[in-house]
């Protein structure tokens, strides 16, 4: 049995809708089981400007959520915030048969000025710990190894961001912005989603 876990990014919707498609294809390929690892607690509308936990106390979150078994071999996939919870998890010495990092703000998200007194106002920790150059994302240090996913015309995480140039393996992509793993099926053709699908059958038939 191989155990996908994955870690949705820091939109306003549930992490059900957010990997809905995602977890329906996953869920076609014999011996796997996936789950979605809620680490936000809240939901719905203006999920962004209602988080106030720092990244650290996210990862908490997701770190009680981990659904281990025992015994099944585990593949990870975060995107957007999700990817930093993942980088924060190895850190803290989980060990991953394989690590797939979306999207990931490793150098900042690209906000827009109208956000940041707001952000201040409602202390929302996350949008600072994120702005390029944070000493929280310095704290990172060491890019951990997997796979890493960036889009060219991503207009909120650059493809630089998404994928440090220290990465040794690296995805591009060129159809999708940030929204990689939509809940439209008629936008699946041009997203993430079948590059996910593609990686984790190829590890799954690898160690059959």
């Amino acid at each position: 049995m191989t155990l996908v876990l994955l870690f949705p990014g820091w939109s306003g919707n549930s992490p059900e809708q957010n990997f809905s498609l995602l977890k329906e294809r996953l869920e076609e390929i014999p011996g796997v089981n996936v789950k979605i690892i809620d680490y936000l607690i809240i939901s719905g509308p203006f999920t962004k400007f209602r988080t106030r936990s720092s990244i650290k106390e996210l990862a908490d979150n997701a770190e009680k959520n981990l659904p281990y078994l025992g015994g099944e071999k585990v593949i990870v996939v975060g995107h957007s915030l999700g990817a930093i919870i993942l980088r924060l998890l190895v850190k803290r010495g989980h060990k991953f048969e394989e690590c797939v990092f979306a999207g990931g703000p490793n150098k900042g998200f690209k906000n827009k000025y109208w956000q940041y007194p707001l952000a201040a106002l409602l202390g929302v920790k996350p949008f600072f710990e994120l702005i390029p150059g944070s000493d929280f994302l310095k704290s990172l240090r060491e890019v951990p190894p997997g796979i890493y996913v960036g889009s060219k015309i991503d207009e909120k995480v650059s493809s630089e961001s998404a994928i440090p140039e220290e990465a040794n393996r690296k995805i591009y992509l060129c159809c999708c912005g940030h929204d990689m793993f939509p809940k439209e099926k008629e936008k699946v053709s041009n997203s993430a989603i079948p590059v996910v699908v593609e990686i984790i059958e190829k590890y799954v038939n690898k160690s059959q």
